[in-house]
């Protein structure tokens, strides 16, 4: 389960219904405020022109003017097809409102045949720039709004798919890791002639076959998962001696359950490497409850070596959190402690993590 896009912003339908609302809604709702069936009556030409550059203005500004200033750059060509916009409009104000047949744009003039005093300007032409102004004003604010939700999306994108590529990088690590702990058992049979070294290598094949059969999903089944725990115990416990005792408590409530693979396992490879001696009596416990709501696992083990923690974290379990951090995000616990003595996890997973909310996440960090 990688990051998402949240749905609002994963919408790329949004733009275009934006565009459908002001042609079909705000423009003729603006329209009527003039008396446009007054200018009907007698002048549809000029009408239907005014809504058809209205149209071509929104659109203008909206697409090109905004793609010139943030996508390529050239500030000088937004600004002239700016001014062009306002030529025209102001070509289209001089069109004269007249009943009789006549030219349709010229410079009007007063009954002395004098030019009309700026500040007399007539109904039409206050239409006109004031629908001018207000298409002007949300084709940008749109073509704005649309950009940044641009921007806003690839940038989601390129981290989504930056998770998923770290996801991947990390998944391919688990291979070698658990091929180098496993192959390190078998060889310690093979050295020692063990009758056991047959047995182990067919139990080392079924766990090889999980690996490669599950490496690629994002969930499986927390049955798989525990099924395989019991393996690789098993393959373990062909090179153990007296001295060490391992006890595993399963209470799986929830076969529904799902987990991501081979995550657990590595705190499991951390114990049987730190937490086992060839003379010294030790104990590994494992602990793994499934609810309807979560996934608690819990393992607790001797610490002969010095630990990972100590050491800055090994590759296993800081590959391990980088998985829940991305796996998980703000649905897991994770809670390491390691008092010299004694070594122990506690982990907290949502057991349903494609349909669990945000949790608290909690990663302790042992000094």
């Amino acid at each position: 389960m990688y990051p998402e896009i949240p749905p609002a912003m994963n919408n790329r339908k949004l733009p275009l219904y934006i565009d459908i609302f002001f042609c079909v809604i705000l423009l003729p709702v603006m329209m009527m405020l003039l008396p446009v069936e007054r200018w009907l009556t007698h002048h549809f030409d000029f009408v239907l022109l005014l809504v058809c550059w209205l149209y071509i203005v929104y659109f203008i500004h909206r697409k090109l003017t905004i793609s010139l200033v943030f996508g390529r750059k050239r500030y000088a060509a937004a600004l002239l097809l700016f001014l062009f916009t306002i030529l025209v409009t102001w070509l289209l104000t001089k069109y004269r409102m007249h009943d009789g047949p006549m030219p349709v744009f010229f410079r009007h003039r007063g009954p002395d045949h004098g030019f009309r005093p700026p500040f007399k300007i007539r109904l039409h032409e206050q239409g006109v720039w004031f629908l001018f102004v207000v298409v002007t004003t949300f084709s940008i604010a749109v073509g704005l709004l649309t950009e940044l939700y641009r921007q806003i999306l690839e940038k989601k994108e390129l981290e989504q798919e930056k998770s998923k590529a770290e996801l991947a990088l990390y998944k391919s690590q688990i291979n070698p890791h658990f091929l180098f702990n496993a192959l390190n058992t078998l060889y310690g049979l093979v050295i020692a002639h063990s009758d056991k070294a047959e047995q182990a290598f067919v139990q080392f094949i079924d766990m090889t076959k999980y690996l490669y059969s599950n490496g690629n999903r994002d969930f499986i089944p927390v049955t798989e998962e525990i099924d395989y725990i019991r393996k690789y115990i098993g393959l373990q416990k062909f090179r153990l001696n007296e001295h060490t005792e391992v006890a595993i408590e399963v209470d799986n409530a929830d076969d529904t359950a799902s987990i991501a693979p081979m995550l657990l396992i590595t705190f499991v490879e951390n114990a049987f490497k730190y937490g086992v001696s060839s003379h010294l009596d030790s104990r590994i416990e494992i602990e793994i409850k499934v609810t309807e709501k979560d996934i608690l696992f819990g393992i607790r083990n001797r610490a002969f070596e010095e630990s990972l923690m100590k050491k800055g974290d090994g590759i296993g379990i800081a590959n391990c959190r980088k998985r829940l951090e991305l796996i998980y995000p703000g649905a897991h616990t994770l809670d390491i402690s390691d008092s010299g003595d004694f070594f122990q996890v506690k982990l907290m997973l949502a057991a349903h993590p494609e349909k669990s909310g945000p949790k608290s996440n909690r990663t302790t960090q042992i000094s």
